[in-house]
């Protein structure tokens, strides 16, 4: 796995790209003024859930939509 370091600006024009890296198995440091803010990894990577596990409250199910009604977005198509 390498690892590459990119600004936060650099980040928002190439994030699909960026993703795409993480899922093959890289791991991405988005930095901002040098400080590190994000780290995208493969969602694979069990190591990046050993300090704090994912819950099933942070994922929506069938029963509840992403999309919730705040000043409308269940308008959004």
């Amino acid at each position: 796995m390498s690892t590459q370091r990119i600004s936060l600006d650099q980040a928002k024009d190439h994030f699909s790209d960026l993703v795409t890296a993480a899922s093959e198995g890289d791991e991405v440091i988005i930095e901002e003024n040098g400080k590190p803010l994000a780290r995208l990894v493969p969602a694979t990577d069990s190591a990046a859930y050993k300090t704090d596990p994912p819950r099933t409250q942070e994922f929506s199910s069938e029963e509840e939509s992403l999309a919730w009604d705040v000043n409308g977005w269940e308008n959004v198509a």
